[in-house]
Formats: structure tokens, C-alpha cells, sequence
């Protein structure tokens, strides 16, 4: 049986991988009362105002306490993370775009705190992004009878939040609104206008030193016509 797992386990993508481990070991540690459950809680103010940074991280890790629920939860998210990276030809435009959606949902906590952990948020929004990008591919859900569109199955979700949990549509929004953004310059506008508004840091940078290099050879070239001429 583990070395069934351990195979299965060989097969997902290193970023999957890592967080998964990540989610496992602070499970654990929890458990264990080597971390303070309170060290988990994330708080706009108790991060930039204190100087608390390692509660992004541990936010980022947590999935609740250690249950059988919690342990199906994380596999069933590494499960959807993974597709989601298997799915990126280029590993780091991935972490570009985890890197970026995190970074707009804490943003976002600076009006309101969160009712989950932005681990449980980024995945939401990472779903969310899957669904509005490849909507054509997947297929709908049942739900008393009727087949649902996959991108909709979510705002189900949001919708009964909304009315049966009384949270404001601000709170709700931090599951998809960042995805929603994201997904607009990445695949609408960067189509429309044929410009990569996504490309990751690395990527810019190879492509202002290629920038520099054909501006060079152009100016070199310039100034031999030039020259042959006199």
C-alpha cells in the first residue's frame, strides 16, 4: 500500500507536491502542538502592521485540524491543483500566476478579514480560474435533475454563502474576483491586443535582454551601411 502511494505520489508536479507536503507537515505539527492553532489565524494587521510575515505561509499551508475530512480535503485540492499545473507548459508561468492571485487576495484583506485560510481561498480562486479557462472542456454537474454548466458550480456555492451564511458580497467576492481579473488580462485582453500581460519576471527579462540584443545588431548594422557609403 505505501508503495502505492508512493508511486502515485512520484507523479504529481513539483509545485502540487511541495504544497501538499507543506499542508501535510503543518496538519502535523498542529496536531502536535509544536505550532499554535493561533499562529494559523491570518490577519491583514497582524501581518504588515506587527510584522507577523510567517502567517502568510502558515495561512497558505492550513486546511483545519487534523480529521479524515481535512485529509480528504487536501487530497481532493492537490488532486485539482495538479491537473491545473499538468496543464502549464511552463512551470514557472504557473507560479507566476499563484504568486500574482495571492498577492491580490491579501490585498483584498485589507478591507475585511477572511472567513477561510488563503490557502483554501488561493485554491477557490485557482479553480475558478481553471473553470473560465477551460470551460469548453469540462463537463456540467447534475443537481436535482438539472445539468449545470462547471463554470456555474461554484457560484452555487457563493450564492448559498450569501443567504444562508449572511456574508457580505465583498467577502464572498475574494474566492473568484481575483481569478475573474486575472483571467480577463490573461486570456481577453492579451488575445484582443496580442500582448502577454501574464509573462512571468524571468520571461520579461529574457525578453528585454533579446530587445537589447536586436537593437544593438540593428545599430551595428546602421552604422556599416553608413560607413560603406562614405
Amino acid at each position: 500500500m505505501d508503495v502505492i502511494a508512493l508511486n502515485i505520489f512520484a507523479d504529481v508536479p513539483i509545485v502540487t507536491k511541495c504544497w501538499t507536503i507543506g499542508c501535510i507537515t503543518v496538519l502535523i505539527l498542529t496536531s502536535l502542538n509544536l505550532i499554535d492553532p493561533a499562529k494559523l489565524i491570518y490577519s491583514y494587521d497582524l501581518v504588515f502592521k506587527k510584522g507577523q510575515y510567517h502567517r502568510i505561509l502558515l495561512s497558505v499551508f492550513n486546511y483545519g485540524t487534523l480529521t479524515w475530512a481535512t485529509i480528504g480535503n487536501i487530497l481532493i485540492s492537490a488532486n485539482h491543483l495538479s491537473f491545473l499545473e499538468s496543464s502549464y507548459n511552463e512551470r514557472r508561468r504557473f507560479i507566476w500566476l499563484i504568486t500574482v492571485l495571492l498577492t491580490l487576495i491579501i490585498t483584498m484583506t485589507r478591507y475585511f478579514l477572511p472567513m477561510s485560510s488563503l490557502g483554501m481561498i488561493l485554491h477557490e480562486n485557482l479553480l475558478n480560474f481553471h473553470f473560465k479557462k477551460h470551460a469548453e472542456e469540462m463537463n456540467g454537474g447534475g443537481i436535482a435533475g438539472f445539468i449545470i454548466a462547471a463554470p456555474l458550480l461554484p457560484y452555487l456555492m457563493y450564492f448559498n454563502m450569501y443567504f444562508s451564511q449572511g456574508l457580505s458580497l465583498l467577502e464572498i467576492s475574494i474566492n473568484f474576483l481575483p481569478a475573474h481579473l486575472i483571467y480577463y488580462l490573461d486570456d481577453i485582453v492579451g488575445k484582443l491586443y496580442d500582448v502577454d500581460l501574464m509573462k512571468p519576471p524571468y520571461d520579461m527579462w529574457l525578453s528585454f535582454q533579446n530587445w537589447r540584443l536586436k537593437d544593438n545588431t540593428n545599430n551595428e548594422l546602421s552604422i556599416d551601411n553608413n560607413e560603406q557609403v562614405n
